[in-house]
Parts: C-alpha cells; structure tokens; sequence
C-alpha cells in the first residue's frame, strides 16, 4: 500500500492535503501544529471504512496504491462517499483496504486508543469468547491493531527465534543483547476452554507441558510443528492479549544472564516494538502509524529508526510524525512534510528557508521557524547569543511584556542580512517583525553598515532595510548596546559585569592546565575561549535578576520597534479581518458566528461560537446522540450551560447550524442574521 493523496478538511484544527510519490510519510511539526490530528483522521477514516459506519464528521479525499498497483480512491464530501478502483466506480469498499492499520506508541498517552482501535480490540474480545459458545475457529489478529508497552516480550521473542540475519544483529546491535539464557510462560490453563479447540489453543499446548525453556529447545519444537516466527508472534497476541481470557498470564525473557527487557531502555525497547511489528504484524499492503516514534530514544540511536525501516517501507506505508532533527535530516526531502496550524505548509515556503538557511540550519530548526506564532522573531550570530538573551528575558519579561519573541542564530554575522532580505523578497511572513543583533565589534558593526541597511535616522539606535519593491515596516537590525562607561567591542560575554566571564576563563584555564601536549599555542587560545564562553552560557542560567541589568536597554529599544509598527499593524490587520468577514457574508445566531456560503447554501460555524448545552424538550435521542459525537471530534471548551467550539465546522444548511447551536430544530433561514439585522432568508430568498 502507497498512499498517492490524502486531503483532510474539518477534522479538529486540520485542513490539508498532501501528495505523496515516496515511502514514508513524515510529519513534523510543534506541539499544537495538528500532526497527531493527522494520524487521528487517518486512523477515523479506515476505522470507518472497516466497519461500514460511513457517518465521519469531517471531509476527506484518499487515494492509495495497493499491491496489485491498482488506483483505490476514497472520497467523502458532506454526507457522500465513492469509492473507485483506477477508473471503475465501486459498490463495495471491502475488498481494497489496507489488511491491517497497525499503531505502534511506547508512551502513556491513549487517545489514539480509545477512539479508534479499543473497538477493534472488544469485536476482538467477543470473538475470542464466541469460540467456546459457538465452536468458532478465531485465528486472526484485530484488522486495527495497537501496539504498546504490553507487546515488548511477544517482540522479542518471535526476533530471536528468527534465523534471519537481519533479526539476529538487530538484536546484539540494537539491543546490545548477546545471549538470551532462558524463556519463561505462566500458563493460564484455567481459560483453556474459552478457546475450545481454536489454532491459537493448539499451539499452547505444544509448549505447556513445562514452564521454562532455552530458545534452541523452543526452536525444536517449533521447526518439527512446522511453526515459523510469524505464527508464534500471532499466536502469543491471541494467547496473551484478551482481558479476562488470556491462557498465557506472562512472559519472563533473561539474557545476558541475569537481564530482563525492563532493563532495556525505552528507546531500546521502542526499537523492538517497532521492529517486530514490521516483521510479524502485517505485510504487504498494511499502513503503520507511528506517534513520535524518536521519543526517549538516544540522540546517537535515532538513525536507527529510519535505518529499522528500509527492509519493510517498500511494501508497507509508514506514516510517522516527529520532533527530531536527526530523524528528519535523515528521511528523504519528499518523504517529509511540514505542518503548522492544522495546514501542510506550502512546500514553497519550505524551499525558500531550505534555499536561505540550507547550509546552517537543519530540517527541524526551519519547521520551528516556519511554525512558529510569534509576532516578533529576533535573528543572532551565534549560539551564544541566543542564550544569553533568552536567558536574560525569562528574567526580565515582567518588565517587557509587549516583545514576546522567538530567537535564532544563524551561525555568524555575515548570514543575518541575507536571511532577512530572503524573507523581504519573498514577502514570506508579512505580519511578523524581524531584528537582526549584531555584535558590537568590529565584524559586527563593518557588516551592518556595509549590508543593505538604510541608515540610522535621528538616533533612534536601529536601522531599516532597504526597500527594493514594496515599503515595509517588518525588517530592522541593530547592535548589541554596550553597556555604560564601557568602550571596547562588546559581544555578548560582555553584556555582564566583567567578573561572570573572569570566573569562566579562569574555570575554563584550569581545565586546560596539563592538556598542553602536541597543541599549538593558536589551538589553546581558541579552546579556552570557547569553553569560557560554555561555561558562562552555563553559569547564565543561575544568574540573579539583577546580573542582566544590561540586557534592558536591548530589551527597551525592541519595545520601541514593536510599538512604533503596533499602530500599522493593528490597522492593517483590523481591515484584513473586515474585508474578510464582508467576504464570508457573515451572520449570528444567539452566541455564534457564521460564514454563509452562496454558492452551495453551507454554513461554516466559526471559532469561538457559544453553542447551548442542553437539548430543547422535543429533541430525538438520535440526533443528541450525534451531536455531542460531533462535539466531541470538535476542539471545545464547556462553561456552565454553554460550550464554545474552537474549531471552525462546515455544515450543509443555514437550519443544520442553527439545530446545532440551539440544541434543537431552528428554522437556519430566519435565526441568523448580520449586523444590519437582515436574516438570511431577508437576502437572499427575496422574491
């Protein structure tokens, strides 16, 4: 299975689309930025699919290649749905789904769980429990199937009884595990005729006759039964899985002769999650999520995951979302996609940071900058600076409230003008202000007046870029300000009383002492100041407040750019949004705001909408029933006796919006109407 297109439009803060001509799909992106909405929708959409309950409360376009190199497209749009095989329109769906969704999380965090496996895995429960009522050979493993912590032993095992070279160094290189001394089984024999005389109850009884054994005595018995490592791994799910029924309480793997798997780390034991459910779960033609699969994994195993991948990705999609720079450096460009606020960010606007910052900056550091929210976004030499200041404002933020800020480094001073003038030419984020600080040395100052700055006009201490095309009042640069009576070139370390960077020299001095061997004088230089400069970025953070007495003209003079283009902006965003809302042709109803489409007569509930909590008298069940499931697939916030919706949601008519926001049935044509108090029948049913 390879998924060519997916477009979702509704599904909480989502609308994208995205197409796909590669392996993997990897979504990365900041905390909020809608990735695991992502997985979420995803997973929704065949869970739907495979239970024939069509009734999802979100838009969704899906196009997917399968084994058979046949085109399967899947469309919902509001309550219609189609399903095409290449070009031919299919009655039945069935047929050309995924053979399993499999969703591999380590964490403690189980919302993908409950709302869109836990069902599978109950229908699964009940059948388990059908085979001693009605004598059913159940076999099979749950179509949606999650793997977590739970599964780590039935992993591991089912590897080392593989005689696959693969398996065998994944398990010494990855897992650091030389021999496995000894596999132990509490059998349940008590619920052996839950499973009547199921596959899985056969296999166990050909390994219960005693409770321990090596793997070469387990490898014997499997090899003469005919069972290969694939069979064990099902059939230890279907004995350990069922709550209630399970006829193997545990299994204790020691290796290395006195470890188990919880002395694994988590990351290793991720690893081997990952691992085995690529080789065991499903294969060809399979989709496997994947929330944040680098999580608690060490920054020197990352690599590791993709490397885990490539035997498997060729037939198998693998849709993963992350936050490391080093998975993302190593996944391929056009596996890798962007997402910020719910929205797959223009692959545009990726080449542009891409083609500005390429050389300096890593994958993960341009989807920071491209996601971030701030209004303010403050551009630095180096590392250093970066920390300094940060550090100086988490103290002194109480006293500039008005320059929350997101900061960069672009690794030296000659980088800061061409990055902004990048941003300037391409008018990449027009409502952001950006501020290049340079050093006050002789680099600094020489490449601020030689770069493509206006002067300084009337003292104000900052400068303007140039203007090529249009005017703007987004781009500025300055200096560090020297602090009073001092004269000499300041960077950064300077920004303190003089003794905060003597203690780091001489802290960094007295580490250098007896290093001095083979190492030129120019080398030694340059390693102690470095690790001075370390040491006080270090000692920084345990600073008093009053140590960055000399940060606040800095943090003064951004107050007084910010304040100066407030007024513009505020402007300009104040005539955005009313041209927007006359656009939308936007209407109210009690506490809600709506936009009316004219073309298809919809309405969209806009964010922020108050919507009543109970029900009015003459209310079905049914329709309470799927409106608080509407509800709930919707971000919301609940107050007393109204709940407020904070997402934005498409509904077919004006009446269905207004039934919605009432609790109950409301004529849509006459309750919402615009500021001029005209409803929408009033303009737009006049005969």
């Amino acid at each position: 299975m390879k998924i060519k297109k997916l477009k979702i439009d509704g599904y909480k803060n989502l609308d994208l689309e995205l197409v796909h001509s590669s392996d993997i799909i990897a979504i990365i992106g900041n905390n909020g930025s809608g990735k695991s909405n992502l997985l979420e929708s995803l997973s929704l959409i065949f869970k739907s699919l495979y239970t024939e309950n069509y009734n999802l409360s979100f838009d969704y376009d899906i196009e997917y290649l399968n084994s058979k190199n046949e085109t399967i497209k899947i469309n919902k749009s509001k309550s219609k749905l189609t399903f095409h095989k290449d070009d031919e329109v299919l009655v039945s769906i069935k047929d050309y789904l995924p053979k399993k969704v499999v969703a591999i999380y380590s964490g403690e965090e189980d919302r993908l769980w409950r709302k869109c496996f836990k069902p599978f895995y109950d229908d699964f429960i009940k059948d388990i429990n059908k085979t001693k009522l009605e004598g059913i050979l159940y076999s099979q493993t749950p179509q949606m199937l999650y793997l977590n912590k739970f599964y780590w032993h039935i992993s591991l095992l089912s590897l080392a009884l593989s005689n696959l070279d693969d398996n065998k160094d994944f398990i010494k290189k990855a897992l650091d595990i030389d021999k496995i001394d000894k596999v132990k089984f509490d059998f349940n024999k008590g619920s052996y005729t839950d499973y009547s005389n199921s596959p899985t109850l056969e296999f166990i009884k050909k390994i219960d006759s005693k409770s321990e054994y090596t793997i070469s005595q387990l490898q014997k018995i499997f090899d003469k039964e005919g069972y290969i490592p694939d069979d064990v791994y099902k059939h230890l799910y279907l004995a350990f899985t069922p709550k209630g029924s399970k006829i193997i309480n545990d299994i204790t793997i020691k290796f290395n002769q006195h470890l188990t798997i919880e002395d694994l780390s988590e990351g290793e034991k991720k690893l081997l999650l990952m691992k085995a459910a690529f080789e065991f779960a499903e294969q060809e033609d399979s989709l496997f999520i994947l929330d944040e699969p680098d999580a608690h994994i060490h920054l020197n195993n990352k690599e590791l995951i993709v490397k885990t991948f490539e035997p498997y990705k060729s037939n198998r999609q693998i849709v993963l979302t992350t936050h490391s720079p080093t998975i993302t450096q190593a996944i391929n460009e056009e596996e890798l996609f962007m997402v910020d606020k719910g929205k797959i960010i223009d692959k545009k606007k990726q080449e542009i940071v891409n083609d500005l910052t390429g050389k300096f900056w890593n994958k993960h550091q341009q989807s920071s900058f491209l996601s971030s929210t701030k209004k303010l976004v403050l551009l630095v030499e180096g590392k250093h600076d970066k920390i300094h200041i940060k550090n100086a404002y988490s103290f002194l933020k109480e006293e500039y409230k008005s320059i929350d800020f997101d900061i960069y480094s672009l690794g030296g001073e000659s980088k800061i003008h061409p990055f902004m003038n990048g941003l300037y030419e391409t008018d990449l984020k027009n409502n952001v202000t950006y501020i290049g600080i340079y050093d006050n040395d002789g680099a600094g100052r020489g490449t601020l007046h030689k770069a493509g700055f206006e002067k300084e006009v009337d003292n104000c201490g900052f400068r303007k870029l140039k203007e090529d095309k249009i005017k703007h009042n987004h781009f500025f640069a300055f200096p560090l300000i020297k602090p009073e009576n001092f004269t000499a070139d300041c960077t950064i370390e300077n920004m303190y009383d003089s003794d905060k960077y003597e203690e780091a020299y001489k802290e960094s001095l007295t580490k250098t002492l007896g290093n001095f061997t083979n190492k030129s004088i120019d080398d030694l230089n340059k390693g102690i100041k470095e690790t001075s400069k370390n040491i006080l970025a270090e000692n920084s953070k345990s600073f008093d407040k009053e140590d960055f007495k000399y940060f606040k003209p800095l943090f003064s003079l951004l107050e007084k750019i910010v304040s100066d283009n407030s007024i513009i902006e505020t402007k300009e965003e104040e005539k955005e949004e009313q041209e927007q809302e006359q656009e939308r042709n936007i209407f109210l109803f009690k506490n809600a705001k709506g936009a009316f489409n004219t073309e298809d007569e919809s309405l969209t509930l806009l964010s922020g909408s108050k919507i009543n909590k109970e029900y009015t008298p003459a209310t079905k069940q049914e329709y309470k029933n799927k409106r608080d499931e509407l509800i709930q697939t919707l971000n919301h916030t609940v107050d007393g006796t109204e709940i407020t919706i904070n997402s934005e949601y498409k509904f077919n008519s004006p009446s269905g919006a207004a039934k919605f926001v009432n609790g109950g049935n409301r004529n849509g044509w006459i309750a919402w109407k615009n500021e001029n108090d005209e409803s929408l029948k009033d303009k737009f049913k006049q005969v």
